[in-house]
């Protein structure tokens, strides 16, 4: 069944809201009732009571502050052979593994212009459900009309029929979630000028020098353990840019000096966060399977600790596809930073790096032998969102160029 979460029609068949919604024409990008909408977003995002508990808000909602708006605008309009106009009817399937990531994708696309349509997932969610909320206080006190006459946002199960009909009138599909749904989203048919763009299973990794860390001072070693805990910790390392394996380069005497300082800092920094039973069930399952498997996993660490870490001579693709996270953290040691790239594939998206400077790490990207790699980030920015993801550049797809007379 589906279930409007929010429209200025709640009440309406889906199919008469999608007409509804193909027959306004859309608004020009950056306009000024855009950017007032999102700012107005922005602010009451950092009004939500669930704020505290839920400090991926307060990201979303600074992401989106009106300095950010600004630079964000500046990656269009750029050339005067060109003029930058809305997609036009942009179809959004929301992930379920990390509740506020549909409303980046969506509110870059209402600054584009784009009357929009979301499926977000049935699971229950705090954070969604308070996005949403944002939207149904506008409409009661008649602010941004314009705006909230081009968004549906909706839920329904998994129905090959919906999403077909959705498809049919939309000029821009964005699929967020596994390979296997990917896979069957892509089967079913968009209007011949539509566009689509999907974000698969990613992984990220994390790579550290062991000298930075051996060397570094007391606050230091404190504040990358946090900065680690952030990227790992939050969503159970659900988020396709949260690292599951940590590569250390240097020799055994440095590495082993590291990790001697590192982790017990990280072990301070994460008993500030909770553990549920389930995460720790399922990393203790991870990792029993991990070692039954034949991969020459052991492990580093008394079974009940969190996060949990295992040791391993290589750790690529099938061994992260196995790891599902929720605090396990797999380590490898490396003589040389050049040594990881036999150890990625194309899955691999997210690089959290410390210790290694910009020319160090674009020579190692530029000796890639594959895809791997769209993103390369400090410690403590794994799960920032960037107008570039997986290596695409969204405002391009939200957008169309229409090209005029070089005179």
């Amino acid at each position: 069944m589906t279930r409007l979460l929010f429209s200025i029609h709640p009440d309406a068949p889906l199919e008469a809201e999608l007409a509804r919604l193909s027959a306004l024409p859309p608004l020009l990008p950056f306009s000024t009732p855009l950017r007032e909408f999102v700012a107005d977003f922005s602010r009451r995002v950092f009004s939500l009571p669930q704020l505290r508990q839920h400090p991926e808000l307060a990201t979303l909602g600074h992401w989106f502050r009106g300095a950010a708006v600004n630079q964000l605008s500046q990656r269009i309009g750029t050339r005067a052979s060109e003029l930058d106009l809305a997609r036009g009817l942009v179809f959004h399937m929301a992930p379920a593994n990390v509740d506020v990531l549909f409303a980046y994708a969506w509110l870059m696309s209402v600054l584009s212009g784009n009357t929009n349509v979301a499926r977000l997932s049935q699971k229950q969610s705090t954070q969604r459900d308070a996005l949403v909320s944002i939207l149904h206080d506008m409409q009661r006190e008649g602010l941004h009309p314009q705006v909230l006459e081009r968004a549906v946002l909706l839920t329904y199960p998994h129905d090959d029929a919906i999403t077909t009909a959705i498809s049919r009138h939309c000029h821009a599909r964005i699929i967020w979630g596994g390979d296997a749904t990917v896979a069957k989203i892509r089967s079913l048919p968009i209007a011949p000028l539509a566009v689509e763009l999907a974000f698969p299973d990613r992984f990220g990794v994390a790579v550290m020098r062991a000298t930075t860390v051996a060397e570094g001072s007391d606050d230091d070693v404190q504040e990358l353990a946090r900065r680690f805990c952030n990227d790992v910790l939050w969503f159970g390392q659900q988020a396709c840019s949260s690292p599951r394996t940590l590569y250390w380069v240097g020799d055994s005497n440095g590495i082993a000096a590291a990790k001697s300082r590192f982790w017990p800092a990280v072990r301070m920094q994460a008993a500030t966060l909770e553990d549920e039973p389930a995460a720790l069930m399922t990393r203790v399952t991870d990792a029993n399977l991990l070692a039954a498997m034949g991969h020459g996993v052991h492990s580093a660490d008394a079974i009940g600790l969190y996060p949990l870490r295992l040791e391993a001579a290589h750790a690529d693709g099938e061994i992260r596809e196995i790891q599902s996270g929720h605090g396990l953290v797999v380590e490898i040691d490396l003589a040389v930073l050049d040594a990881l790239a036999a150890q990625l594939d194309d899955r691999d998206q997210t690089l959290v790096q410390h210790g290694f400077n910009a020319q160090e790490l674009r020579g190692f990207l530029c000796g890639l032998g594959n895809r791997a790699i769209d993103r390369v980030v400090p410690f403590g920015r794994a799960l920032d969102f960037h107008p570039v993801w997986d290596g695409t550049d969204l405002i391009d797809v939200l957008t169309r160029k229409i090209t005029l007379p070089a005179t």
